[in-house]
């Protein structure tokens, strides 16, 4: 936030075109990142680490848009349904997205719930900063001032979207996939199915054309996608007192302390 203050204040006092990227870049990455940082903090068995998180972030955000567009130009349902076709097809999208990234990664060493989250979090991170960063440049190439006014909304509402409806699908695939042996039976699983729906019904009304007084429709979805997460980070911390109970044996003594009586 205080690179972009300096950024900001460059542009307001001089009006130099070479500070725009700075702009779009920092202002789009700023809140995302932030938020980010929040989930790799709570992965508490720290097995992540931050140049993995980074990975993700980076690589999955951009495959998780490639993926997203393609998925729009193969089906019908941005014709059909509208912008709130993008609550199906973009969470779909960065499921793919961290589905290939999942086959990239020793799972063995990543099998923890909250290490789900992390995971869901950094490519819903990135797919909403680059998409902010490029909302951004299209609009600022007419108005530089409501190319900023773009960026500050969608920085304040970034932590109640992508983010947390990735981290949510995320787990989603991640809790199924304990009771089933294979892909296509995991996601076809009621398990699945019902906590993925809850990102996907959330985006597709979030794109609804209305907002509401206050723009409250956006705080009540961001709302419902924070208590569903905390719900998940609950269980994820008690997952990991279980599996490290379960895992504890008594420490080696070989080295006692000697008796002084003896």
């Amino acid at each position: 936030m205080l690179v972009y203050g300096l950024f900001l204040l460059s542009w307001h006092e001089y009006k130099n075109i070479h500070v725009i990227p700075g702009l779009i870049i920092v202002g789009s990455f700023a809140v995302p990142f932030s938020v980010l940082i929040l989930f790799y903090e709570i992965n508490t068995p720290k097995n992540v680490s931050i140049v993995r998180v980074i990975q993700m972030l980076v690589l999955g955000g951009a495959l998780s848009i490639l993926i997203s567009l393609v998925l729009f130009a193969v089906t019908p349902l941005l014709g059909i349904l509208g912008p709130s076709a993008a609550g199906i097809i973009e969470e779909v999208g960065k499921l793919i997205t961290l589905l290939i990234a999942l086959r990239m990664v020793p799972m063995e060493r990543y099998r923890y719930r909250i290490n789900a989250l992390l995971f869901g979090a950094a490519v819903g991170a990135g797919f909403a900063a680059f998409e902010s960063a490029g909302y951004a440049l299209r609009i600022g190439m007419g108005n530089a001032s409501a190319m900023l006014d773009n960026i500050t909304m969608r920085g304040a509402m970034s932590p109640f979207g992508h983010i947390v409806w990735t981290a949510i699908a995320s787990s989603a695939y991640w809790i199924a996939r304990k009771e089933h042996q294979d892909f296509i039976s995991t996601i076809k699983s009621s398990k699945f199915l019902l906590l993925f729906s809850v990102p996907v019904g959330l985006h597709c009304i979030w794109n609804l054309p209305f907002a509401g007084p206050f723009m409250i429709k956006f705080w009540v979805l961001g709302f419902v996608a924070w208590v569903v997460v905390f719900s998940l980070i609950q269980t994820a911390l008690k997952e990991i007192g279980e599996l490290t109970a379960d895992d504890k044996t008594p420490l080696p003594m070989s080295n006692p302390t000697p008796d002084p009586s003896a």
